[in-house]
């Protein structure tokens, strides 16, 4: 997915609530104003893709510990340049988790967040996933 097609289906999403609708005015105006939005190079944001992991029957969720934050958290990681935050969030469940047969369980964003990490910002899109 490039650049053009994630701004469409991001204009698309209906936001959850208030915040998210905030969210998702910030990280549009982020994309659409900053070339390398996606990169860390960019110092002040950057873009991140998260996944919900759950198992086939969709009652148990995977989570990492987070040694930093001292908290558990669902997996995902930085864009490095790739627009398709979808093929980020399945290479971040498999990078993180060593889980190798992981599917989509939709390509609809799950929610838009954009989040504060130790002084800097970073966007966050997640989608659902189900491992096999």
């Amino acid at each position: 997915m490039d650049r053009k097609e994630l701004i469409s289906k991001i204009k698309k999403y209906q936001p959850f609530n208030e915040q998210e609708e905030m969210d998702k005015a910030l990280i549009l105006n982020w994309i659409e104003t900053q070339e390398n939005a996606f990169s860390r190079e960019n110092t002040v944001a950057h873009m991140t893709a998260s996944a919900w992991v759950v198992n086939k029957e969709r009652n148990k969720v995977l989570m990492v510990y987070h040694n930093i934050y001292n908290s558990w958290s669902w997996l995902g990681g930085h864009a490095d340049g790739e627009t398709d935050l979808l093929a980020v969030a399945v290479r971040e469940v498999k990078e993180e988790a060593g889980i190798t047969n992981v599917r989509p369980v939709s390509d609809e964003i799950f929610s838009l967040e954009s989040l504060t990490v130790d002084g800097q910002r970073k966007r966050d899109v997640m989608y659902p996933a189900i491992c096999t």
